[in-house]
């Protein structure tokens, strides 16, 4: 009899911790799941922001996942239509230096930059900037006025010579052996500068002046042979696009960016519109002008038009696209 007990007391206690094993493994299992789902919850908005078009492409199982990719793709797709549509509307003709003419070239040059600004875009394509430099080239109809461009899209004509070209004074230009030629209003402005700046013990000379068309070629065409294109168009000018054709642009004392170190370059910071001059091919603005930093690089413009320029803190490339273009 008390064999039988100790049996029965055995079997009962066997069956409780059975059911306590299949109860925590019931348990366990329940949690992981729930674990699972909260893991999937957590990485699946970066999932379907990344591979969404993988996802749109998988089977039944992430239909739901597939549902919510595309939601986000055609709001995202809707934002940036919107976007196009909003920057493809915009109204050109309301900026100050709009020009009828360039309108479809405003909205070609739109469609590839839709960050830009519509004054940004104006001003780009009237500089000519939906163009690579030495394309899309323009000849100068007036080559002898005072404020003519001539830069990588502006091209003189080989036969062009200034009207009123002199020899630069002795005393006014590097003493090389060389002879000098200038306009005779920027010679007069430059011995008036020159004599200025001699009154605070400071030397500004010439060391070039006017170019002819084939000493201009000869000279690019040396940095060329030398240098590479790329290298050489970064500081000379193709024959036709140098501003020292034109008889109003001027080198002062070295050609050499250690110039700016200077006291007369910063002199001339100050003091060159002051005279009708401006520095042509500033620092930071390679992209805008085509050349780079030229520190002894000044333009004549006359006294009234330099001194705009040097106020509105544009290049001469700028200026002209915004006020002076028609």
């Amino acid at each position: 009899m008390i064999i039988l007990l100790i049996f029965i007391f055995s079997l009962i206690k066997n069956t409780i911790n059975s059911n306590q094993e299949i109860d925590g493994q019931l348990i366990e299992s329940t949690e992981m799941s729930s674990n699972d789902s909260a893991l999937i919850e957590t990485t699946h908005p970066i999932t379907n922001e990344q591979n969404s078009i993988d996802e749109t492409q998988s089977g039944e199982a992430d239909a739901g996942t597939t549902e919510t990719t595309i939601e986000v793709g055609s709001a995202e797709s809707t934002s940036s239509e919107s976007t196009r549509q909003q920057e493809a509307s915009m109204d050109f003709s309301k900026i100050p230096y709009y020009i009828e003419k360039n309108e479809q070239r405003y909205n070609a040059y739109l469609n590839s930059h839709l960050s830009k600004t519509a004054e940004e875009i104006v001003l780009a394509v009237n500089m000519n900037h939906d163009f690579d430099f030495y394309t899309n080239i323009i000849p100068v109809t007036e080559p002898s006025v005072l404020n003519v461009i001539c830069n990588k899209y502006y091209q003189l004509s080989s036969n062009f010579t200034p009207e009123n070209l002199v020899n630069v004074t002795n005393g006014y230009f590097v003493n090389d052996g060389k002879e000098y030629k200038l306009s005779q209003n920027a010679l007069d402005a430059f011995i008036k500068m020159s004599d200025e700046a001699k009154k605070e013990e400071l030397t500004i000379k010439i060391i070039s002046a006017y170019r002819t068309y084939a000493y201009q070629e000869r000279l690019y065409n040396k940095y060329k042979a030398n240098n590479g294109q790329a290298a050489a168009d970064r500081f000379s000018a193709r024959p036709g696009h140098s501003e020292h054709e034109t008889g109003l642009a001027i080198d002062i004392n070295d050609v050499s960016q250690s110039f700016e170190n200077t006291r007369e370059f910063v002199w001339l910071q100050d003091h060159a519109h002051q005279y009708g001059f401006i520095l042509r091919y500033p620092e930071g603005k390679e992209s805008t002008t085509g050349y780079m930093y030229e520190p002894w690089h000044y333009r004549y413009l006359g006294v009234e038009l330099a001194t705009k320029v040097y106020e509105s803190g544009l290049t001469y490339d700028e200026y002209y696209a915004k006020f002076l273009l028609k």
